[in-house]
């Protein structure tokens, strides 16, 4: 089973602007009572927000995102954290990637790990480190780390999310 989804997450007033920048932009919740929230990046976004704040350089190796989009991610942060989450996982193995920024400013990543199911503590993982820093915690829940607390384990794709997650109405 695999689990491939490209997300800028964050809460409602920062993932406002990418909803203001394209049509294309739709925020969910993953649970009912989150106060954080993800937008799907997929093609379509990613063209609009390459009108906005241009393409720039893509990355060389890690997430699949350009300077351009690190860019806007970064005004969107301007009043909250906004973190830019990536995984592409099949059969328990594959990578995730994690970028956050707070304050208009970088403050983690762009980070990007090779994922096995015995790999490196799941604490250290990118994503888990990103969820963090917008304030997941895991610690004394019932969940096995941030990914499992933010939701982010039910949902394997975009489409999952727009059939089940919570839409946010403008």
């Amino acid at each position: 089973m695999g689990h491939s989804l490209r997300l800028f997450a964050g809460p409602l007033l920062a993932l406002r602007l990418f909803e203001q920048a394209s049509e294309h932009a739709k925020i969910y919740g993953l649970t009912a009572a989150s106060n954080l929230f993800v937008v799907p990046l997929d093609d379509d976004l990613q063209d609009d927000l390459h009108n906005v704040s241009g393409t720039g350089d893509w990355l060389e190796k890690g997430p699949r995102i350009s300077t351009g989009d690190m860019a806007f991610a970064a005004r969107a942060s301007q009043g909250a954290a906004v973190a830019y989450l990536e995984t592409e996982y099949f059969g328990g193995v594959g990578e995730q990637s994690a970028v956050l920024w707070k304050g208009g400013q970088l403050v983690l990543g762009p980070l990007t790990m090779e994922i096995t199911m015995a790999s490196r503590p799941r604490s250290l993982w990118p994503i888990n480190a990103a969820l963090r820093g917008l304030g997941v915690n895991a610690e004394g829940s019932p969940f096995a780390d941030e990914f499992e607390a933010f939701g982010l384990a039910a949902y394997r794709s975009h489409d999952v999310i727009a059939a089940k997650a919570y839409a946010v109405r403008t």
